[in-house]
This record gives C-alpha cells, structure tokens and sequence, in this order.
C-alpha cells in the first residue's frame, strides 16, 4: 500500500479514537459537575421561602404552623382585628341610648324623697311693738321645732316637636354606628383579601424564582459540557455561574418580601405575637370584564357604597339640628303631680316621725311660657348656622355621590386595562418561551454565544415575572372596584 494511504489509515484511526473517547470524557465532565453542584448546594444556605413553606425549616412542628385559607383568614379578621372591634364595641351604645332616650323624654320624670327630717331651733331677743317699731322681748327663749317629710314629684315638659326630634336623633346615631361597623366590615375584608393575594403573588414570584435558579443551572450544565468538548471557552461557565448567583440573590429578595407580606397579613388579622403561617392556594377571581355593565355598578355603589350611606344619614342630622332650632321659638310647657307629707312638731315631737296620718298634701300644675324674646339674636344666629349647615351637608352628598361615581367608573376601566394587560403579558410569554427554547438550541449546535442565550434567558424571566404580576394586578383591580362599588361584583355574586 503507498505511503499515503498508511498515513489516511492512520488519521483516521486517530480521529475515531478521539471520537471514542469524547463520551467518556464528557461523562466524566458531567459526573464531576454534579459533584460540583452537590458540594454547593451543600454550603449553600436553605432559601427563605423553603422555610415559609415547610416549618421544619424554621424549626417549628407542623402543628405550630398556622393554616390559613382565604375564608379562615376573613374569619380571623373579623374576630381579632383591633379597629373593627372598636366599632363593633360602639354599637353596645344602642340598646342603653335608646332607652336613655325613652325614658328621659318620653316618660315622664319621677322624684322620690322618703325621708327629710331636720330639728331647728330659733331665739327672738328682739320684737315688735304696736307702732312696728322693734322692742327688746321680754321672753326671749329658745324654741325648738322639728319636721319630717315625704315627697313624690311626677313633671313632665316639651317645648314644639322636642320629643320627636330627639328620638330621630338617637335613631340617626344608633343607624350612623351600625353603618360604620359595616363600612369597617367591608373594608377589613377587602384589606384582608388584598394582604391574603399579595403573599400569595410572593409566594408565587418566590417559586418562579426557584424555577429560574434550577433552570441557570441546567444552562451552566451545558455550558460545562460544551467545555469539556471544546467546543466553549471557560469564559461561558463563569457567566453561567455568574448568572445562578445573581437569580439566587433574587430569589433571597422575593422570599424577604413574601415574609414581610406574611408579616402584614398577620397584623390586620390581629394575631398576637409571632406565628408561622402557611396559606392555602385560592383560586385567583380572573373573568373577562365584559360582562360587567358599568350603568349598571354605578346604580349598585349609589345604593351600597358605605360612604354615601353615612352621607345619607349625615343630610338627616343636619335635618333634625334645624328643627331643633325651630323648636326654641315654640312655647315651652311644663306640667306634673306632687303629693307630699309634711310633720311639725315643736322641741322633738316630729323627728323622724314617718307616718302618713296627717298633713297629707297634692298639687297639679301647668305652666306655659313664651321664650320668644329670650336670646332673641343668639337664637336667630343659631337657626340660620343649621340652616346653612344643612345646605353644606347637601352638597357634601352630592359630591359625594359624583365621587362614587367616579370611582366605580375609573375602577372599571382599570379592570379592563388589567384584563388586556394579562393577556398580551400571557401573549409575551409564550413568544419568549419559544424564543428561548430555540435559543438554547442554538447555543447547543454553537451558533449562538451565550451572551445571547442570557438576554433571551433573561427576556424569559421577565415575562414570566409580567404574567404573575398582571394576574394579580386583575385580582387587586377587581378588589378597588368592589371596594367602590360596596359589595362583590364577580359573576358569580
């Protein structure tokens, strides 16, 4: 055989020989990455949100960890929040104010005097003689009288419609409490949900972000293999491993502020001192908005929104302040009933004497009097400042009304903004994801460097991040418009 062709047999005895040898040499690459990434992993400290989510992390037994749906939490809320029991203290007033009221205006007042005894006595060292002029007494002594009394009074006055206008006041102010416990009621739930969805948006950026890490390292995976072939210089492994470090300390930032997220609902729930907590995954309210008639939620938040209700009944305290006013120009009448007892004695004969054998007395009376001219400009001061006061409170309710309004209007549109915003988010991610996937492919087969593969890697990342948080930018939409409206507005409500 020529000299040549020995020197082609032996190339290609060498080539295949590398050739050979590459799956080995890779597999021993791989082997001792894995065993890289083992002895890492074990010096690298347990990620906060391991920790959020199984308490043996945090050294605490399963049974201390507090469970908590979103239904659990509501409940929590309204039984330990300190603001809402406040106003739920206040309506205790109701009961003992209006009857308070009954009996101090409507039913007359009665006094009751079962004793009155008193021993006095009296020394005239002077007199009177039959010209009126005063004269020495010649028997001048001491003399002693003594007396015991019983009296029982039963009066009764008004003055114009006092006594109705005093009970529509205590009614407003017994209706003005029970909606501010309400109007707490509906933004503690609506604070509760909005908390419970924003750990929930944490704890879900959190996994993303675990996603993410074990995802660069897939990457760093292959970029330590093409090394070992080669085919990469080890520039590529250092940015691979520049690049899981960097979504680590991510990571570490997401699982601070799902922790301070848990943080915060705790303390609206009104939980005393520390306690770990893991929530239950809720379904996340999503729905196109079009189905919502924004006509029709305008009309709905008129008749439910907390704030017209307590502007409503704000206009009818202004309203009886003017009839009080009114009524100090009407005459004021006042009438009762007296029986009384009365014992006199002279020295100690009537003390503590309490029989009802004599001097049995009763009185009934009616008086009438025309305060018209009393305080005249003072009254007339005051009549116009309840006038006016009124006038105020009026406008107050319709600007509260065009507030509402607005409100319910501007909330809706969001929620439609949010809703087109998820879906060209979901739109983004999709394109992203192939993009990547075939990035990945491209850096494989060495036509793309990995520079290319990180800002595609990281465009990824992004829209990922996008999607959750216009997910949840739809949940916190629909809560503001719920929250303006009054009452829930989701379809199936």
């Amino acid at each position: 055989m020529p000299e040549g062709g020995r020197r082609v047999v032996g190339v290609r005895t060498v080539r295949c020989a590398v050739i050979t040898a590459l799956p080995r040499a890779c597999t021993l690459a791989t082997s001792g990455a894995i065993v890289l990434v083992t002895a890492l992993t074990a010096l690298v400290p347990q990620s906060a949100s391991a920790q959020a989510v199984s308490p043996q992390a945090t050294g605490q037994s399963s049974a201390d960890t507090l469970r908590l749906s979103l239904d659990d939490a509501l409940r929590l809320a309204e039984g330990g929040n300190p603001a809402y029991r406040q106003t739920e203290n206040s309506l205790g007033l109701n009961p003992v104010e209006t009857r308070t009221t009954w009996l101090g205006e409507l039913i007359p007042s009665v006094s009751l005097s079962l004793f009155n005894t008193s021993y006095t006595g009296n020394l005239q060292r002077l007199g009177v003689g039959p010209l009126g002029d005063p004269i020495e007494n010649p028997a001048a002594e001491w003399v002693y009288f003594s007396n015991t009394s019983q009296a029982l009074n039963v009066s009764w006055q008004f003055q114009g419609l006092s006594l109705f206008d005093t009970h529509r006041r205590q009614r407003l102010v017994n209706r003005e409490r029970v909606l501010a416990s309400s109007a707490a009621l509906t933004g503690l739930r609506v604070d509760v949900r909005r908390q419970y969805m924003d750990a929930l948006e944490q704890r879900e950026l959190a996994r993303a972000e675990e996603e993410l890490v074990a995802a660069r390292e897939l990457d760093r995976e292959v970029a330590e293999r093409l090394f070992s072939m080669a085919a990469r210089t080890r520039v590529d492994v250092l940015n691979a491993e520049l690049a899981i470090e960097q979504q680590r300390l991510e990571l570490q930032r997401q699982e601070s502020a799902y922790q301070r997220a848990l943080i915060s609902l705790g303390t609206t729930l009104g939980l005393d001192g520390p306690e770990a907590m893991a929530l239950a995954d809720e379904p996340l309210p999503i729905f196109d908005p079009g189905t919502l008639d924004v006509e029709t939620l305008v009309r709905r938040a008129l008749d439910a929104n907390p704030r017209l209700r307590q502007s409503e009944v704000q206009v009818r305290q202004a309203d009886v302040a003017v009839s009080e006013q009114r009524n100090n120009w009407w005459p004021q009448v006042s009438m009762g009933f007296d029986v009384f007892r009365r014992a006199q004695e002279r020295n100690e004969g009537a003390l503590f004497d309490m029989s009802f054998d004599q001097d049995l007395d009763q009185r009934f009376f009616l008086q009438l009097s025309l305060p018209v001219f009393n305080n005249f400009f003072e009254k007339r001061r005051a009549s116009e400042q309840a006038s006016v006061e009124l006038d105020n409170r009026r406008e107050a309710d319709r600007e509260t009304r065009l507030e509402v309004e607005e409100e319910v209007r501007v909330a809706r549109l969001e929620l439609e903004n949010q809703w087109e915003t998820l879906r060209l988010a979901e739109r983004s991610r999709e394109i992203a994801e192939e993009a990547l996937r075939l990035a990945r492919e491209e850096y494989r087969l060495g036509s793309r460097s990995f520079e290319d593969l990180r800002s595609s890697f990281d465009q990824e990342a992004e829209t990922r991040r996008q999607v959750i948080a216009a997910r949840y930018g739809f949940v916190d939409a629909l809560l503001d418009l719920e929250a303006a409206v009054g009452e829930p507005v989701r379809p199936e409500n």
